[in-house]
């Protein structure tokens, strides 16, 4: 298995450990002081149906508009003091972010970022990154020909941005920013969606700072695909109380829609590796430290090869991909 694989693996289970801080030993859910009820993030609606129960949490399904989100959700008080952990932090921004996501990272991005150029007219565009993170995107962009910003709660990663990158990034809400109405032709927010617990007033915000026939770029997460209906609650995308919300094309599609863009350009990216951790852990190439003689581990990693471009090329067709990719267009 990938030295990445092992330190994933180890990483969701330090975010479980995190997470079991809050549990009721009697009842398996959160202790009710931590949590309060709410409506539905993007229609306001209180009907929704039980989809899955994880870690103690439980998410649900809105019976009016299909959005998947925690209900209930964490308190501010129970994320500043008992969720949030330094240590927890600093693992991934050690151990995974830096480097492995950003090195996997690279080759998307400036496909990104040159799809993103093509699409704007603009010779010297301005561009805002929402969870910026270390700041590997808007590096890329610049190369690109963007101007670009960012927005990044994380002092961890700020801290690091101030030390080695020459990048504007602010430690502030979008909403605090409080930029003028059409300041930037592109905002992207690569797998933040998931993580706002009001995403719709995000998204409008948005909308608000865009120039007209400016440009939102987003990635973000996909219930309705084939692994999270094999899996259930043990799809990998369930990660209380990070992942708050899950979504499907059609409710981006509506949440865009009604903020004012058009044009809305859908991608699905199937990860076959979420099924492989539970069904095919025999075909997980093993890692160079595994005592596996040389001509096996060519063949294990011809084979998961294999397995991933095939079911990417089936699911991706299907439209049934964990992933969603989305550019959309302000009106």
């Amino acid at each position: 298995m990938h030295i990445s694989t092992l330190r994933w693996e180890e990483f969701y289970g330090l975010l479980a450990q995190q997470s079991n801080r809050l549990i009721d030993p009697s009842t398996g859910k959160v202790l009710e002081q931590w949590v309060h009820t709410i409506a539905c993030p993007i229609c306001g609606s209180a009907d929704y149906t039980l989809r899955v129960f994880r870690s103690g949490f439980q998410y649900v399904t809105c019976n009016r508009c299909a959005l998947v989100y925690i209900n209930p959700q964490l308190t501010q008080e129970a994320i500043t003091t008992v969720y949030n952990d330094e240590a927890v932090r600093k693992f991934f921004f050690e151990q995974l972010l830096l480097p492995f996501v950003e090195r996997d990272q690279q080759p998307e991005f400036h496909a990104r970022a040159r799809e993103l150029r093509s699409m704007v007219s603009t010779s010297q565009p301005r561009l805002l990154d929402i969870g910026s993170a270390a700041g590997n995107f808007l590096l890329i962009a610049q190369q690109h020909g963007f101007i670009g910003e960012g927005l990044e709660l994380n002092e961890l990663y700020l801290d690091f941005i101030n030390k080695n990158r020459k990048l504007t990034v602010y430690n502030k809400l979008l909403e605090d920013m409080k930029y003028p109405n059409a300041t930037f032709d592109v905002v992207t927010l690569w797998d933040v969606l998931e993580h706002l617990p009001q995403p719709c007033q995000t998204v409008a915000e948005i909308s608000r700072i865009l120039r007209p026939q400016g440009l939102i770029a987003l990635t973000t997460i996909n219930h309705r695909c084939f692994n999270e209906k094999i899996l259930k609650e043990r799809w990998r995308y369930y990660t209380p109380p990070d992942h708050l919300c899950s979504f499907t094309p059609g409710v981006l599609k509506n949440l865009l829609n009604q903020c004012g863009f058009t044009n809305v350009t859908i991608r699905h990216h199937y990860m076959f590796e979420v099924l492989a951790e539970h069904y095919f852990r025999f075909a997980l190439p093993p890692s160079e430290r595994d005592s596996v003689n040389l001509f096996i581990k060519k063949a294990k990693k011809i084979l998961y090869l294999l397995l991933t471009r095939g079911s990417e090329a089936i699911m991706n067709t299907l439209r049934s991909g964990d992933l969603l990719t989305v550019y959309a267009r302000k009106d």
